[in-house]
């Protein structure tokens, strides 16, 4: 779920991004950014270039080397550098994400490939082609990552009462959420798990994966949701990837509905179909 909170670019909002994602911490952390970018400029040969908007667990540059264009990614937790190398890698073999130029865990960044093109939705086909191919990639033994209940008790938290959407609202989402999580599901999957709109790059490739196991549909949720007719977008997505449970997408659909209002809701957007979603 993209993170109702994670605008802004390089500058003095980077500080109370991190903060509110990794605690006060992160602080000192972005207090050093600048000169941790020039030391990383100067070991790979990096002309530092604008930041990208948002981003709730790090920062991201476009930067010129002498090969062309790339993609700087730094964050205050080495760990999630870490998880976010070893699932671009995994899913390398897709064609579906940036390649991999030159990583240094200790400064928690990552060198990535450019990925040209607008982000946003692609057609319903196209939307389950990709997310076909990303859960076809083997991540080998599923313990060896976070599951999707983990992810969501982080991500949750993050969501508070918005507008229209209410405490009550949220709290239903949550009670949902655990619902699904307790009633065994489909085999799980290596999931992107930060799929939403600002995540598809060019309509057929993925940036920023917040990896972990579980049921395939909640990669799709985002985009079933994005439109204002949701049973004509889930039908579409169904029909275009059928080895998705259509009952279990709308289950999660449901229960999330309220979740995605809250992101909508604080940047001026009616959420009023959602949340009449939610209360189906």
């Amino acid at each position: 779920m993209d993170d109702p909170q994670g605008n802004g670019a390089l500058g003095g909002t980077v500080a109370e991004r991190m903060r509110r994602r990794f605690g006060d911490g992160a602080l000192s952390w972005a207090e050093a950014l600048p000169a941790r970018l020039d030391r990383l400029a100067a070991a790979w040969g990096l002309t530092l270039g604008r930041a990208f908007p948002g981003g709730g667990s790090g920062v991201a540059l476009r930067v010129e080397r002498a090969e062309g264009p790339a993609v700087l990614r730094v964050s205050p937790d080495p760990a999630f550098a870490a998880a976010q190398l070893t699932a671009l890698r995994v899913f390398a073999p897709t064609g579906r994400v940036p390649g991999v130029h030159a990583v240094d865990l200790d400064e928690g960044a990552l060198l990535l490939e450019l990925v040209e093109g607008g982000a946003g939705w692609p057609e319903p086909d196209a939307f389950g082609a990709l997310l076909r191919d990303l859960h076809s990639a083997d991540p080998g033994p599923v313990r060896d990552w976070p599951d999707l209940a983990a992810w969501t008790e982080e991500f949750l938290p993050r969501f508070t009462p918005t507008g229209p959407v209410t405490a009550a609202h949220l709290a239903l989402a949550r009670s949902r959420v655990g619902a699904l999580l307790a009633d065994p599901g489909p085999a799980p999957v290596l999931l992107h798990g930060d799929l939403h709109a600002t995540n598809v790059v060019g309509r057929r490739r993925v940036i920023d994966p917040r990896p972990c196991v579980g049921d395939p549909e909640f990669d799709a949720v985002d985009f079933v949701l994005a439109g204002p007719d949701v049973p004509a977008r889930l039908d579409a997505l169904a029909a275009a990837l059928p080895s998705l449970d259509a009952g279990r997408l709308g289950a999660w659909c449901r229960a999330l509905a309220p979740v995605v209002a809250v992101a909508k809701a604080r940047t001026g957007h009616d959420v009023g179909a959602l949340l009449e979603h939610a209360e189906v």
